[in-house]
């Protein structure tokens, strides 16, 4: 006697599809968090490595390297410097950060950019400088991609083009998910962290040479990094190795996670900042800074300004201690206004 095997109906495979779905849609965003997770694991872990970074780098040249080297596209109040380097203080980390290889390539006594004026809205830079021997090596190699510098949550461009922003006309430069924390310049005016007072300066600036002793508000009250991202509204983002113009670093102060708002829009785009010098980053709520101890903390998106600046300055006489992990203290978030020349009102 023959038997009969009997398969699923229509309806029972339309019923297990159907849990098979629900499950799948419970379980993505798990998967999804587990993943940011783990990117963002990853990417407090490179902003530790920074911080040490720089504590080597301290030990050796008995300083703090400066945010920008002898940039070309600002001018300062006196003679500007005869030598031109447009160089960002990470190029001089490289070796400290399991980056040696790259660092040999570079010529020190040569710049990494060709900034040597202004390049936007009639400012004038350096141009008592000059750039000096041949640029050009140091230019290409600042296209290349360092995973160091690099968020894993972050999936905006990774190199940035444009005559006010490229290494060399035809050249791309890699970008940073990571910046000093430096007050912004003055558009045109280079050495503003020498004319400021030990009480408001941050912990570096261009041609800065703050030491470990100048931090009288203590290392662990005082921001040394802080993440930033690859999008920019009225600008591009910050390379690794040189400045492009108006970047001197990443000034908490602008607030954290302030999203360009796109013309005819009333929704932010989120991961792109509304202006230069900002911090930001694709971690929901908030962003990672490193203080000078090299410990990393996360902070919200709404703390309160004055917290903020009081992180940013380093000798200002108002260590916050365990405040700023306190949750209560979240208040207004300053918002700087800017256009879309590359300038803020």
């Amino acid at each position: 006697m023959r038997s009969h095997r009997q398969g699923f109906t229509l309806i029972e495979l339309l019923v297990v599809i159907a849990i098979i779905a629900v499950l799948v849609a419970l379980l993505l965003p798990a998967v999804q968090q587990a993943r940011e997770a783990a990117r963002r694991s990853t990417c407090k872990s490179k902003l530790k490595q920074l911080g040490l970074a720089m504590h080597n780098y301290h030990d050796t040249h008995t300083l703090f390297v400066p945010s920008a080297v002898s940039l070309g596209w600002c001018r300062l109040s006196g003679p500007g410097l005869p030598n031109i380097q447009n160089k960002n203080g990470l190029a001089l980390l490289l070796p400290y950060v399991d980056q040696a290889p790259i660092y040999n390539q570079l010529n020190q006594s040569a710049a990494h950019s060709d900034q040597d004026t202004g390049f936007c809205c009639g400012y004038t830079g350096n141009t008592d400088g000059v750039l000096g021997i041949d640029f050009i090596p140091n230019a290409r190699l600042m296209g290349t991609f360092l995973d160091i510098f690099s968020c894993p949550s972050d999936n905006g461009r990774q190199v940035e083009t444009g005559s006010a922003y490229g290494p060399a006309p035809g050249l791309n430069g890699a970008m940073t998910n990571y910046d000093f924390s430096s007050s912004r310049s003055v558009l045109g005016d280079c050495d503003y962290w020498q004319k400021q007072s030990t009480a408001v300066r941050f912990i570096v600036g261009h041609n800065s040479n703050s030491k470990m002793g100048s931090v009288t508000d203590g290392t662990s009250n005082t921001i040394m990094f802080a993440e930033t991202t690859r999008e920019i509204a009225n600008g591009d983002g910050v390379p690794w190795g040189y400045r492009g113009w108006g970047q001197s670093g990443a000034d908490v102060t602008g607030g954290l996670n302030v999203w360009d708002i796109p013309s005819g829009s009333t929704n932010p785009a989120v991961g792109v900042l509304n202006s230069w010098g900002q911090v930001g980053s694709l971690h929901t709520g908030g962003a990672h800074i490193t203080l000078a101890d090299g410990s990393v903390r996360f902070i919200s998106e709404n703390i309160n300004y004055s917290t903020l600046l009081n992180l940013a300055r380093m000798s200002d006489g108002n260590p916050i201690g365990k405040i700023l992990m306190d949750s209560t203290y979240v208040k207004d978030v300053v918002r700087l206004p800017s256009d879309h020349d590359g300038r803020s009102l």
